[in-house]
């Protein structure tokens, strides 16, 4: 009997019996031949490869009047509002529906519904002297804080604003520059901005009244900073550019805009200078009346000698007492 011989292996089962199993640690060092750098190349090709974006879609133009079309997120938030809404009628509900008939609180005699809010039949001015002295002590104190705060807010913003220029009412009287010339005839042919070497726009200011070198100076170093092409310049022979009239025209609109824009801020923090001087004031007056109330609630004999008048506390006289 002849013993047949297996067949050789097909090119498929050679690579099967001849590839090595590959371990864990080849997979992740990158040993593996999936991770060639041909691979990885292609891989980064893809991403290079423009994609369709996806837009969200818009509300169609026979719902425009309804306004913007609700996406997911304005959906989720309208319905956690819903659902909390519903679970604190549910809560309510169940409380009405378990609360016991023979309840009984104090409260029910002491206050009633009107006009749909709760009100207290209580009447705090029946109170004990000792509570009446301890509240208006809390008071005294808490309107000491508040004008001591006002106070210093007024003197941290009247040092900033050093009041340049102010419109505000906090200015009576406008400040003066006096010049001294030699006759009468120069007092009248006398100009305001050829004596300080500016231009007219900032011959009334009090404050930074710059002069015409440094106006052309601040000029020059904007226009250069923006940079300009060849026809911004005029070129009179001279290695420095000159300033064109349209681009002084456009510095004198943005130095408008810009002072503008501070005139208003500085308006702003004027006014609420002012406004915290009034409220200090007022709490000053409401300070001086709390002061008087408690010291009229001591002890002693006194009379009033002179009644409140302006907001003011009216004034007592104390007779005197030997002490000891």
């Amino acid at each position: 009997n002849t013993k047949k011989l297996p067949s050789e292996p097909t090119t498929v089962q050679y690579a099967t019996l001849c590839l090595p199993r590959l371990s864990c640690y080849q997979y992740c060092t990158g040993s593996h031949p999936s991770n060639s750098p041909a691979r990885n190349i292609m891989s980064s090709l893809r991403n290079a490869v423009k994609r369709i974006a996806h837009k969200e879609r818009s509300q169609p133009v026979d719902r425009q009047h309804l306004g913007i079309l609700e996406k997911k997120k304005d959906y989720k938030k309208r319905a956690v509002d819903y659902h909390r809404k519903e679970k604190r009628i549910k809560a309510m509900r169940e409380k009405a529906a378990m609360r016991n008939p023979d309840e009984f609180y104090f409260g029910m005699h002491n206050s009633k519904v009107k006009d749909g809010k709760h009100r207290s039949n209580d009447d705090y001015r029946n109170l004990a002297p000792d509570v009446v002295r301890v509240m208006k002590d809390q008071d005294l104190s808490y309107v000491r804080m508040q004008k001591q705060k006002d106070m210093k807010k007024v003197d941290r913003l009247q040092a900033s604003l050093h009041l340049l220029d102010s419109e505000a009412e906090t200015v009576k009287a406008k400040r003066k520059h006096t010049v001294f010339v030699e006759s009468k005839n120069e007092a009248e042919d006398f100009d305001v901005a050829e004596h300080f070497d500016t231009i007219p726009e900032f011959a009334e200011r009090t404050f930074n009244r710059m002069r015409k070198s440094e106006i052309e100076k601040l000029a020059k170093l904007k226009t250069g900073a923006a940079g300009g092409t060849e026809n911004d310049f005029e070129d009179d022979g001279d290695d420095e550019p000159r300033v064109t009239a349209a681009q002084l025209e456009k510095q004198a609109k943005a130095e408008r805009k810009l002072a503008k824009k501070l005139a208003k801020a500085r308006s702003s923090a004027y006014g609420e200078m002012e406004a915290r001087r009034r409220r200090a004031e007022a709490m000053k007056k409401a300070e001086d009346h709390l002061v008087t109330e408690k010291l009229v609630a001591g002890k002693g004999r006194k009379r009033k000698i002179k009644a409140a008048e302006d907001g003011r506390p009216a004034q007592y006289k104390w007779r005197r007492k030997r002490l000891g």
